[in-house]
């Protein structure tokens, strides 16, 4: 049989209709979705190529390794000879892969596509680059860390376009379903198909943000392999209900989520083509890829010079074949002549082939449009990434430490298995992410108590001192309301005539009053103006030292009322949480429609019986569930939002609640000469090493917090852009023996932050 006539066969064999590549044109690029573009640049290139240069454009070729500047200019030129597509790396140092990007875009007649394989960054292929960890290790984030992967995608898109790289072979949205896969592995997300889409197209969409064509692979699933496509043809037994089901699934929806591009893989699948691989399948690629899930994208072959295909198809077969079967981009071709010559003489024979030439190679010049534009290549922007790619991508495995790290859950378990407290939620926020929150145990110790999930609400206690009270102060004082000297008596007028007429508000704010730190008031009474004079009529601590006190924050809450004829939580509201959105932080919680149910439990008293949905506080709770020391609940989401608020300086969502100057007059200590380690409202580290505080040792100067008695902390660092935020009911059913405080577990756990923060 003749060349001529054998191709002839293979046509009438495997030819498909020319809707096989008919699409609309919409490229799912960028910010996952682009509009159909104009295509009068497609049209106006198209006019200009022979056939043999529309099928040149649908290859891809490998760049050779170690290429010399005389070696470089001589493939540079057979590139140009060919007129192929495009150019895909694979090793070497990222100045070199520069230095040729620039040589063979300046010498190319139409741009290229440039490819790189970087699955886990520029350093799987450059060694002179940053490599992140592998997939598996990010399939180990929970739900609420995923943003984590879309800054990872987003990063390697950025370090990629610096590179003049527009198309990157990954992510690789197989599922890890056969423990010998000898190729797959630690490159997938895991084993499970939610988790695996759902990261992938984290992935996608970061790559993409940054104008980086992300490419699912390896369709129509290799995870359940025990061979390696590129030494043999891996055998693919499951059912079509099974493929369906299980392996198709992440890719649905990565192109439901608008990936740009799919890589088809050689897998021999019998459920859907005995005879062909599935690169080389148009039952595959056409009918069940392109038409039956309705990609609209590029459909890619995984490297033609793979033993899964090159064992069984030479001499341009099998090129020949993934053209037929509906691929629009040939990868690594091993004999780009040979396979420029057999399609092009298949085209030339029949007009039908000669039609998907057309179609693809357009579907190509689209790509390029939307990648590289019509403008020519900017080489000026074609550059290594800096140092600033390196601290990014060091601060996203920072990140993803943190959101892994089994320490932090190992020891958060201890404390319930300790009863400490029967569950907990912690929070990290780092440089303005949320990179960690996590729920841990139930809402009490009862066999068959709820689940704590990360919409539990919980008593705050004295952290109502920084989340209301202080945030109160703050806009008081940004806005010339009062000032820190003037006098708590000047707005107080049950304090005149009593030894606490001159203290200041700055005093007050720092725990150097000299007010005790608590009195048993709900003894004696329930109503909020005898409870006030009861505190007016308190003894003061002679030494006006430091000494932590509820009953100065009492005063500047009523102080609040007094100003603003608001009641604090009213005002706290009005100024903060509602345009915040925080709609889960309140006094009064079930008063302000919050279900009792999400709410944890606290103490079992003897006289109000079980706490819930009430503030434990007696003293909080004789004035009526609203004060300045106690009575805010919500939950560790919530309170690190507006601890961020504060870290941003002052800033949340587009909008400006306080200064820069007043949040940095509160977080600093005012009374350093005798010996207080305290800002205004917040804690402080310990002014010395030695002197134990709440805090991890790693904890900064300018750091600052707090605590609170049902078992909650919350610390913001600036020098390390942190906040961290614990919440427990530790008093359920009983605040003694406080087993939180003597295991140190919130101290623990914030130490580990650090040690993920300062470990690159």
């Amino acid at each position: 049989m003749t060349a001529k006539r054998f191709i002839v066969l293979l046509c009438s064999l495997f030819l498909v209709s020319t809707a096989i590549a008919q699409n609309d044109g919409a490229f799912h690029v960028g910010r996952m979705r682009f509009k159909s573009m104009r295509v009068d640049w497609v049209d106006s290139v198209m006019s200009t190529l022979s056939l043999r240069q529309k099928v040149a454009q649908l290859m891809v070729v490998r760049v050779p390794l170690k290429l010399t500047d005389t070696k470089a200019a001589e493939f540079s030129q057979t590139m140009n000879v060919y007129g192929v597509g495009g150019v895909c790396f694979f090793a070497g140092t990222a100045q070199r892969q520069v230095e040729l990007t620039r040589l063979f875009q300046s010498q190319a007649h139409i741009p290229l596509l440039v490819c790189l394989d970087a699955e886990w960054g520029l350093g799987m292929r450059l060694t002179d680059s940053y490599s992140f960890p592998r997939n598996a290790v990010f399939g180990r984030l929970s739900p609420t860390s995923d943003s984590i992967v879309y800054r990872l995608g987003e990063e390697i898109g950025r370090q990629c376009r610096q590179l003049g790289v527009h198309i990157n072979f990954a992510p690789v949205v197989d599922i890890n379903s056969n423990p010998k896969n000898p190729v797959i592995g630690t490159r997938s997300f895991g084993t499970d198909r939610e988790k695996v889409s759902r990261l992938g197209i984290m992935y996608a969409k970061g790559l993409q943000s940054q104008g980086v064509m992300a490419v699912a692979k390896h369709f129509p699933g290799h995870g359940d392999t025990d061979a390696d496509s590129h030494l043999q043809l891996p055998v693919i037994n499951h059912t079509r209900q099974y493929v369906d089901t299980i392996d198709l699934y992440p890719f649905r929806r990565l192109i439901n989520a608008g990936v740009g591009g799919v890589m088809v893989a050689h897998l021999q699948v019998n459920a859907y083509d005995k005879h062909y691989p599935s690169s080389l399948s148009p039952t595959i690629v056409d009918s069940l890829l392109r038409n039956a899930m309705n990609f609209k994208g590029l459909i890619i072959t995984d490297g033609l010079d793979m033993k899964g295909v090159t064992n069984g198809y030479k001499d341009g077969q099998a090129e020949l074949l993934a053209l037929l079967a509906g691929n629009d981009m040939l990868l690594l071709p091993p004999n780009v002549p040979q396979a420029i010559d057999v399609i092009t003489l298949a085209a030339e024979s029949d007009s039908k082939v000669k039609d998907m030439v057309e179609n693809h190679c357009r579907n190509i010049l689209k790509a390029k449009q939307q990648l590289i534009g019509t403008n020519g290549i900017d080489f000026s922007k074609i550059v290594v990434p800096d140092e600033s790619a390196t601290l990014r991508s060091n601060d996203i495995v920072a990140d993803l430490n943190i959101a892994i790290d089994k320490r932090i859950d190992s020891v958060a378990m201890a404390g319930i298995k300790a009863k400490a407290y029967p569950g907990c939620q912690i929070v990290v926020m780092h440089k303005g992410r949320m990179i960690l929150s996590k729920s841990y145990g139930q809402l009490s110790y009862d066999a068959d108590a709820d689940s704590v999930n990360n919409e539990t609400v919980y008593d705050l206690a004295s952290l109502t001192k920084v989340t209301a009270t202080t945030l109160a102060m703050m806009k008081l004082v940004d806005g010339g309301r009062v000032k820190l000297d003037d006098k708590l008596s000047r707005y107080l007028p049950y304090l005149k005539g009593t030894d606490k007429e001159n203290i200041t508000i700055r005093q007050t704010m720092s725990h150097i009053a000299g007010f005790k730190a608590f009195d048993s008031y709900w003894h004696v009474s329930n109503n909020r103006d005898t409870i006030f004079n009861l505190i007016a009529t308190s003894k003061l601590n002679a030494a006006r030292k430091y000494l932590y006190s509820d009953l100065g924050f009492i005063l500047l809450g009523d102080l609040v009322e007094k100003v603003t004829g608001l009641p604090l939580d009213m005002y706290v509201e009005r100024h903060f949480y509602q345009p915040m959105g925080l709609n889960s932080t309140s006094f009064l919680p079930v008063e302000h429609g919050i279900d009792i149910e999400r709410i944890a439990p606290t103490e079992v008293d003897n006289n109000r019986g079980l706490i819930r949905g009430e503030v434990h506080d007696p003293n909080a709770y004789a004035l009526g569930g609203v004060s300045g020391h106690a009575g805010l609940f919500s939950t560790a989401e919530e309170v690190a939002k507006l601890m961020q608020m504060l870290l941003n300086g002052g800033e949340y969502g587009g909008r400006r609640y306080l200064s820069q100057s007043v949040i940095d007059t509160f977080t600093t200590r005012h009374y350093v000469n005798l010996g207080n380690r305290r800002a205004l409202g917040f804690d402080k580290v310990g002014l010395k090493l030695s002197e134990s505080y709440t805090a991890a040792p790693e904890a900064s100067q300018a750091s600052y917090g707090h605590t609170g008695f049902t078992g909650t902390m919350v610390w913001v660092d600036p020098d390390k852009e942190l906040v961290y935020v614990f919440l427990s009911n530790r008093v359920h059913p009983s605040a003694s023996p406080n087993r939180l405080s003597k295991m140190n577990i919130r101290t623990i756990i914030h130490g580990l932050i650090y040690n993920n923060l300062n470990t690159k």
